[in-house]
């Protein structure tokens, strides 16, 4: 939750990067700056709320003041709908968080969590976030529908194979609402270092997958190995490996999710004003779900290329 917090800063502050002593002269109402992203499967749902805020010191001296960029107190709640009837409520409570050493706040910084309290079973149209604020004329707030769970497709059950083109049987079928998907590999292997020992290598496979009506296919052979080749660090002649297994992951959200995922660029983009749909504030409510395809394996095929391929034969993987 700590990097949520910096975002809100960023959005505000960032463009202060260019002079440590750029002075802020009018002052302001504040305005409340709100991320949520929820799952509906997770059991606690997490918000991160900060503010603007203006004075007459530098805006560096501002931000290093918890006082200014943080509300301790908020009435916060998300809603089920369905169509015009509110079906469900949670209200969130602060969660203490201490920020780390930096130009922003010392103090602490706070985020908010809320139990899950969806009956189970229900089927929202709908999620609307309301936060309440002392001193605030009208509540912020912002409504969302609900995406589906996507499907990740396999012929081969849970082995990849790149014979014959036979990974175009693995493929995505999105569920309504999607329309921002990232897929991640967790890649696991053994490491030979006087015995054998674990590992694993978290890394983005596809980002922003476009989808052909209603479905994609996604995965293919040099795709695989150049980005195995990317993460996962060379070694030397005297190292061996032995591949395990992966999982195939697959982040899936409506079109805010792209807006949540890519904060740092367009708060780092000074051209373009912050992008939102919080009425009556600033940031983003939206969300996401995971769709997995655990323990896979690699045939015969697909292990020889991991093997002896020319992206990934310096990584060390044997076949015995």
């Amino acid at each position: 939750m700590r990097n949520h917090n910096l975002i809100a800063v960023i959005l505000l502050v960032g463009f202060s990067s260019c002079t440590t002593r750029l002075d802020l002269l009018n002052e302001a109402e504040p305005i409340p700056v709100v991320y949520c992203q929820i799952n509906p499967n997770d059991y606690k749902f997490y918000l991160t709320l900060t503010r603007t805020f203006a004075g007459d010191a530098n805006a560096y001296d501002l931000a290093g003041d918890a006082d200014l960029v943080f509300y301790t107190k908020a009435d916060i709640r998300i809603e089920g709908w369905i169509d015009e009837y509110k079906v469900w409520e949670t209200r969130f409570k602060p969660l203490g968080r201490t920020k780390l050493d930096g130009i922003f706040p010392l103090g602490p910084g706070y985020c908010f969590e809320a139990p899950n309290t969806e009956p189970v079973g229900n089927l929202n149209t709908s999620y609307r976030l309301v936060v309440d604020l002392p001193g605030m004329a009208s509540p912020a707030y912002s409504k969302i529908g609900i995406v589906e769970v996507p499907v990740v497709l396999s012929k081969w059950d849970n082995q990849i194979s790149f014979y014959n083109n036979a990974a175009k049987e693995i493929g995505i079928e999105p569920g309504p609402g999607t329309a921002y998907c990232d897929l991640i590999c967790v890649f696991r292997y053994q490491q030979m270092e006087g015995i054998w020992v674990n590992h694993s290598d978290t890394f983005l496979l596809r980002r922003d997958i476009s989808f052909d009506i209603g479905r994609t296919d996604f995965f293919y052979s040099e795709l695989f190995y150049k980005q195995i080749a990317a993460n996962i660090k060379p070694v030397n002649d005297t190292i061996v490996r032995k591949f395990t297994s992966l999982d195939l992951i697959l982040y899936a959200g409506d079109i805010h999710f792209r807006d949540y995922v890519d904060t740092y660029t367009n708060a780092g983009n000074l051209d373009n004003p912050p992008k939102g749909n919080i009425i009556n504030g600033i940031g983003l409510f939206t969300m996401r779900r995971m769709a997995v395809k655990p323990d896979m394996t690699l045939d015969r095929w697909a292990l020889d290329s991991l093997c002896l391929g020319q992206y990934t034969k310096q990584l060390g993987f044997v076949r015995w």
